[in-house]
């Protein structure tokens, strides 16, 4: 008997179906092809590691709640033998598995994949002691075309080991800094709350914290650009002062002395004549923008649609597993394997009748875009439509499965033609530039419903300093700008003519703070951590390999920092808590440093290809821990209860009193809801004491009518509420 062992049971079900009948349900199991092949699953980790209790002696003191006191004694705990316990809810599960073991001849990993669903199934063969021999089938998607071919193609499990290791590594590495930097510095902090540490979740509250810090404490620049207006055969346009050395430039070379920038522009009108010293026009394509990795998809759906990364994945997920419309969505990768472009017709096809027929009327199924390219593909590949679907998606199923598709038949499409122009005039021995992008060819642009807009840089419209602009369009996901601007054009020049001046002007600018973070930034900033490290060598060697976390974890880390208080989301941005900023100034820099995690991903990911042993990067981990431990105890930090209460994150100075009698206050049930009929209501107060209703099922908000028991006609949106 082949025992196949998936991550949970959807993806179990997922290959049951595509293994020869009969078939017959069991308990926690299902039998094919007349029991000669059986498909169980866990629930995820069915494993874990065991407390730090596990570890310490059994004197320890014991807490009211029966758990031994955090002690300086105990730290640093280091294991000599690492223990993993079944979760108690799995307990069922496992036995099932370890009883199908018994009877199985061999057995096949079906665990998800990427290197924590190898090491899901594999500590679950460890811990059943399984040594028969073992292959690895690897999904990276649940169509049936899919299922059948990696059925057909399955390797050796032990190619896989060291995949293994480095899945191995990193949890016992988030252990030990977890568990024992969490309790040294919520030992030596004066205050009540519990310091949480984590290798990736402190570095990533830092990149929050220190952009919050940075819009804070920004103070607004004016500078001020001189331009002048020039005009041929009744076409005029505007053109920018070009910067040079000159008195009056601050160290970001902006123009910041408004008297020289007036004078520019009187000089100028004064002359009335600008030559033409520099002319160039031509047309430039731009190609369709690759497909999808889990960040690039975060990225887009939190700018579009304003959902979280975690939102964004949950979908992506569902298209994979339960609609099996699309492929495994927590790659890294944005490209795909040559030997697929075969399948780009059958695609196409299964698109057709899923409803995009007009789109892929007008695709090339012989087309080979950049995306095609086998070199630059790893473990995983870009995020792409089966052609296929298990049901109807709908709500954010149907928003994410949408760009999903047409990222991908934007492939098939030519690429977008412009014509971009840009020239240089000279008037008073200064040089003034405009630039210009008209649409010749609107190519892919036509999937995502784009106007192909032009851009004139020095125009009245412009609000770059010195009036450069880029393609527009941008190789962005999802096409690129969707703003609808006019097509704008510069005239046809000939180098060596003397325009007249028309017209000059200064314009008064600002300088304005970097943007809060969105779920869609902070996952792209996790992404490309080289961007936020000064050291120029680190910087370059980060900007090839690193970032903070992977794909399937980065949306999680976030979910861990909100349910710990430590930020906070505003609409669509996130920002820090009080607490959150306390914690990252109370800890030593190379624990909050991104630099610091994104180089030990880099150590996984080099055990992953066998390049590092997993025991140097653990007695690495373990050195480590011990020198932050005694760096804690010579620490002197205060820092109050950072956990959520009354509906939102505390601060660092928290009253638990207060936070009590606002969770009571949440509690209370109050009539029925007057927007929909449903309800439940709660009754809220302002922070002047005053009641308000808030509908827990369409989240209207009101003020209660004057006899208190039912609605008033008189609601409004719940931010308007809040505001009073």
């Amino acid at each position: 008997m082949k025992l196949f062992i998936a991550e949970k049971p959807s993806l179990g079900k997922g290959i049951a179906q595509y293994l020869p009948g009969p078939h017959k349900t069991g308990t926690g199991c299902i039998e094919c092809d007349g029991g000669k092949q059986i498909v169980t699953w866990a629930f995820g980790h069915v494993f874990e590691q065991v407390e730090p209790d596990y570890y310490t002696p059994d004197n320890v003191p014991l807490t009211p709640k029966g758990k031994k006191k955090w002690r300086w004694d105990d730290l640093p705990i280091l294991p000599e033998k690492w223990v993993l316990a079944p979760k108690p809810d799995a307990k069922a599960q496992i036995k099932v598995i370890r009883d199908l073991l018994k009877k199985a001849d061999s057995v096949v990993n079906a665990g998800d994949p990427d290197r924590e669903g190898q090491l899901l199934v594999d500590e679950i063969l460890d811990e059943c002691q399984w040594a028969g021999p073992t292959q690895r089938i690897w999904l990276a998607a649940l169509d049936e075309q899919s299922v059948k071919k990696a059925l057909a193609n399955m390797k050796d499990n032990r190619d896989y080991h060291n995949l293994k290791l480095s899945a191995q590594a990193r949890s016992r590495a988030d252990w030990m800094m977890g568990m024992n930097l969490t309790r040294a510095f919520t030992l030596t902090n004066k205050g009540s709350g519990v310091v949480s540490v984590g290798r990736v979740q402190t570095p990533t509250l830092r990149l929050i914290v220190d952009r919050d810090n940075t819009i804070d404490h920004f103070k607004p620049k004016d500078f001020f650009v001189p331009r002048i207006q020039t005009a041929k055969a009744g076409t005029s346009f505007w053109s920018a002062w070009q910067v040079r050395e000159i008195d009056g430039l601050d160290g970001d070379n902006q123009l910041v002395n408004k008297a020289v920038a007036e004078k520019l522009a009187a000089s100028a009108k004064a002359s009335g004549k600008a030559l033409v010293v520099d002319y160039s026009s031509k047309e430039q394509q731009q190609a369709a923008p690759l497909g999808f990795s889990l960040s690039e998809l975060q990225k887009a759906c939190s700018a579009k649609f304003g959902m979280s990364a975690q939102q964004v994945l949950n979908a992506a997920q569902a298209l994979y597993e339960d609609h099996k419309c699309a492929t495994y969505p927590r790659s890294d990768c944005r490209y795909l394997p040559e030997e697929q472009f075969g399948d780009a017709s059958k695609v196409l096809s299964g698109l057709s009748r899923l409803g995009y027929g007009d789109l892929v009327t007008n695709a090339d199924a012989k087309k080979k875009s950049g995306i095609w390219n086998t070199a630059k593909v790893s473990a995983h590949h870009a995020i792409i439509p089966t052609g296929s679907m298990t049901g109807q998606v709908s709500g954010d199923n149907k928003k994410v499965f949408d760009l999903i598709v047409k990222q991908y038949i934007a492939q098939f499409y030519p690429p977008y033609v412009y014509k971009a122009t840009k020239i240089v005039l000279e008037c008073t021995s200064e040089k003034w530039t405009a630039s210009g992008q008209v649409p010749v060819s609107a190519g892919w642009k036509v999937v995502f419903g784009l106007q192909s807009a032009g851009k004139v840089s020095g125009s009245e419209n412009d609000n770059s300093p010195a009036g450069g602009n880029s393609p527009a369009g941008g190789n962005s996901p999802a096409g690129g700008n969707s703003e609808d601007e006019p097509a704008l054009s510069l005239p046809v020049l000939q180098k060596g003519e003397t325009l007249t001046v028309t017209a000059t002007d200064v314009q008064s600018k600002q300088t304005k703070p970097p943007a809060r973070f969105t779920d869609g930034t902070l996952i792209d900033a996790m992404s490309n951590i080289h961007k936020y490290v000064e050291d120029p060598q680190a910087k370059a060697k980060l900007k090839e390999t690193s970032g903070i976390g992977t794909e399937a974890t980065r949306a999680s880390i976030m979910e861990t920092l909100l349910k710990r208080g430590f930020i906070e989301r505003k609409s669509k941005t996130v920002v820090s808590t009080g607490a959150g900023r306390a914690v990252i100034k109370a800890l030593p820099d190379v624990l909050t440093n991104p630099a610091t995690t994104a180089q030990w991903e880099d150590v996984l990911g080099a055990i992953a290809d066998g390049k590092v042993p997993a025991e140097k990067f653990e007695a690495a981990q373990r050195d480590f821990v011990t020198k932050l431990v005694g760096v804690a105890k010579q620490s002197n930090i205060t820092i109050g209860d950072a956990r959520p209460a009354g509906g939102g994150p505390a601060g660092c100075n928290s009253n638990p009193k207060k936070a009590a009698a606002s969770k009571a206050a949440a509690s209370r049930a109050g009539p029925k809801c007057g927007a929909c009929g449903k309800g439940p209501t709660v009754v809220l107060q302002t922070k002047t004491g005053k009641d308000w209703l808030k509908c827990e099922a369409c989240g209207a908000a009101f003020w209660p009518s004057k006899d208190g028991k039912s609605c008033g006609t008189q609601w409004a949106p719940l931010a308007a509420t809040e505001k009073r």
